[in-house]
């Protein structure tokens, strides 16, 4: 049984629509919905009645619910108690990011951190989704994401704040062939179909693409023949020559300077990101003092951050 299904249960209980319930624990519906049923499933016995209209609580929902309730709420109390009475959360800070962003530029970023030499960093990777739920359940202090004007976050509705640390940019790649010849050039007048390796649709990485994708479709005929959401197999792929993807440039620069990969396609098939560092400011995390230094610090720090990009579109 997972801590998170407890959470997502009382958020339907609360709420009575798995829909807001969603929203509000920032996850899609159906994978919200397997979680209450993979909680019922464990429990042995239905606590959703689904049949209605708001959803309704079946007896043993009744019954369990301030179960559920004093549960989560006993082992938040534990975990502050605990922080307080032995200061293990002084000296270490968690981080939830993409695994893309864990490879590409936490590490070189942490560097840079004044106060890094006195911190343990906490890293712990894994989809938009699941990382947002970390950071709001308190399970990781800081959010490291990607953002685009185009796909918005909407952490803002829940007490979320973002300051940009970083840019990268999604460009289209292809391999080359023996002879150092582009296998998909998507600037070449061609009425071939181009295989396409893409990230699943719902996904942040996704969502841009697909927008992407469209707008190539409309003068170049295409067929998606890969779907990953890890930006590293997409990547594999690429290399393998098996197509085009779009991929975060910091994560081909060797591949693309050793002249293994070749950007195709003009700058308009490209997507500027930010990188946000993200921190729950309505929660009290600023009771954290190392956290509030590094929070400090990048919003210090973001009005160069933001000079520096423009610059570099500028010379672009």
């Amino acid at each position: 049984m997972e801590f998170k299904w407890l959470e997502d249960f009382l958020s339907v209980a609360k709420l009575r629509n798995f829909s807001h319930a969603a929203r509000e624990r920032h996850a899609t519906q159906p994978a919200l919905s397997r979680r209450v049923k993979a909680l019922e499933a464990w429990y042995g016995v239905p606590l959703v009645d689904r049949s209605t209209y708001p959803v309704m609580l079946t007896p043993a929902g009744d019954h369990f619910l301030p179960l559920a309730e004093q549960i989560v709420a006993d082992l938040y109390r534990s975990r502050r108690e605990a922080r307080a009475e032995f200061g293990t959360s002084g000296q270490a800070v968690s981080f939830s990011m993409p695994h893309s962003l864990a490879v590409s530029f936490f590490p070189n970023w942490w560097r840079r951190q004044p106060q890094q030499g006195d911190l343990t960093a906490k890293v712990v990777t894994a989809d938009f989704d699941e990382c947002v739920e970390m950071l709001l359940g308190g399970a990781s202090q800081f959010l490291l994401c990607y953002c685009h004007e185009a796909v918005p976050h909407g952490l803002d509705t829940h007490g979320v704040r973002g300051v940009q640390v970083g840019r990268d940019r999604l460009v289209p790649v292809s391999a080359r062939d023996a002879h150092g010849r582009v296998l998909f050039d998507l600037a070449a007048d061609t009425r071939a179909v181009t295989p396409l390796l893409g990230y699943p649709r719902n996904s942040f990485l996704g969502r841009i693409t697909s927008m992407l994708h469209a707008q190539m479709e409309s003068y170049a005929p295409a067929t998606l023949r890969y779907e990953c959401a890890l930006v590293e197999a997409l990547k594999a792929e690429v290399l393998l020559g098996e197509g085009v993807a779009w991929l975060p440039e910091s994560m081909i620069g060797g591949e693309l300077r050793a002249g293994a990969l070749e950007i195709v396609g003009d700058v308009s098939l490209t997507a500027p990101l930010s990188i946000l560092l993200c921190w729950p400011t309505a929660s009290g995390a600023a009771a954290h003092e190392p956290a509030l230094r590094i929070w400090n610090d990048a919003v210090s720090a973001e009005p160069r951050v933001k000079a520096a990009r423009v610059q570099l579109e500028q010379s672009a």
